[in-house]
């Protein structure tokens, strides 16, 4: 049995081990940085003249915002780790050969990521990308395999010169579509919350404070938000008082509801806080909790009244400016104060302030465009 565990413990350590030397080294490839010997990571294969390059191209497809298309980046890279160069193959030849067949497989790339942006919204992206992928993989190895067999491996100098100037004209020719992000002018919000309401002046002798919670949009175009924030609390009377020919008694539950609806401006914007002073118009409804009970058939105050109010977010996770521009979407806490005159007249004369904390969302759409950047490569006057 001892021996048994041995024997496992040993498999188990050489796995370990040939995991960690596999780890994945990777270059990307560059119109200004071009290859360098050391970057042929690998030992040379015994026995194997000449190099070996070892390539791979890809795509990522990001979501954006709902309703908007979304963002595809292609790549190619050179495995490091897995191409070598033999000792007596190392000279600028056999760069100048990997490089053209580096900068063959960025010709590619460029060419299926146009045909990736061409499918738009289709329904049958995904089936459709991966057939992209397949056929651009099978046309570019048909090619590799043509560059290496008119240059003879890069033996035959005139071939491979031709090729450099070809696959160089090829890099013009075919731009980058450099992915680009733009954040649109429209933005929208929810918000989430609990909240107080407390009357001033002789409104107060009648309405105790009230609890309750909040939820809201919020819509923004550039820096003007509007808000949309009904209320609904719960409260008692504190003093009786007649309205409109009807008696509303002391300790009678309530239900005050409030819509505030209100423009302002985003006076203040950081990576963290966002400040929003706003002025509007507000709705107060005084009813009976308990609608349904005969007594209090018909019993309601309204009242229509401006309102000013101040809000502050605390915007959470990490809003840095990125160039996806994905910091303008985020979660935020606020605190919103408020206040506003009850005009109806005694005994209802004062006002009425709100507090209100909560949690919310707020994002703006994300629109993405391809900038085509042509690459310009000057060869050397002798090429190679």
């Amino acid at each position: 049995m001892n021996r048994l565990f041995a024997v496992l413990l040993l498999l188990t350590s050489s796995l370990l081990c040939s995991a960690q030397q596999t780890t994945i080294d990777t270059l990307h490839w560059s119109a200004t940085r071009r290859l360098q010997l050391s970057d042929f990571h690998s030992p040379a294969q015994p026995g194997l003249g000449g190099s070996e390059f070892y390539y791979q191209i890809g795509y990522e497809v990001r979501p954006t915002s709902i309703g908007s298309l979304p963002a595809i980046d292609a790549f190619c890279l050179m495995f490091r780790n897995l191409s070598w160069v033999s000792e007596t193959a190392r000279s600028e030849r056999t760069l100048a050969y990997n490089q053209v067949l580096f900068d063959l497989v960025e010709v590619h790339t460029r060419q299926m990521k146009a045909k990736l942006i061409a499918l738009g919204a289709d329904r049958r992206f995904k089936q459709q990308a991966k057939q992209i992928e397949y056929l651009t993989n099978a046309e570019l190895g048909a090619e590799v395999n043509r560059f290496r067999a008119e240059t003879g491996g890069g033996d035959d100098l005139a071939a491979l010169q031709r090729w450099q100037r070809q696959v160089v004209q090829r890099l013009y020719d075919v731009p980058d579509l450099v992915t680009t992000y733009r954040s649109s002018k429209v933005g929208y919000g929810i918000f989430f919350g609990g909240g107080g309401a407390l009357a001033t002046g002789p409104l107060a002798q009648h309405l105790n404070p009230s609890g309750g919670i909040v939820f809201g949009l919020d819509l923004a175009f550039r820096r003007t938000v509007l808000f949309i924030h009904p209320t609904l609390y719960n409260g008692s009377i504190r003093s009786g008082f007649s309205h409109q020919n009807k008696k509303w008694e002391a300790g009678m539950p309530v239900s005050p509801t409030q819509l505030e609806i209100g423009l302002g401006a985003i006076a203040y914007e950081s990576a963290r806080q966002r400040l929003i002073p706003y002025v509007g118009y507000r709705l107060l409804e005084l009813t009976p909790r308990n609608r349904n009970d005969e007594r209090y058939k018909g019993f309601v105050v309204s009242d229509h009244a401006p309102v000013v109010g101040l809000a502050l977010d605390i915007k959470l996770g990490n809003n840095t400016p990125r160039a996806d521009r994905s910091e303008n979407s985020f979660w935020f806490v606020r605190t919103k104060v408020s206040y506003s005159p009850v005009l109806i007249g005694k005994p209802f004369s004062g006002g009425l302030f709100n507090l209100q904390i909560g949690i919310g969302g707020f994002g703006r759409l994300r629109k993405v465009n391809y900038r085509p950047e042509r690459t310009t490569i000057v060869l050397p006057g002798n090429l190679i």
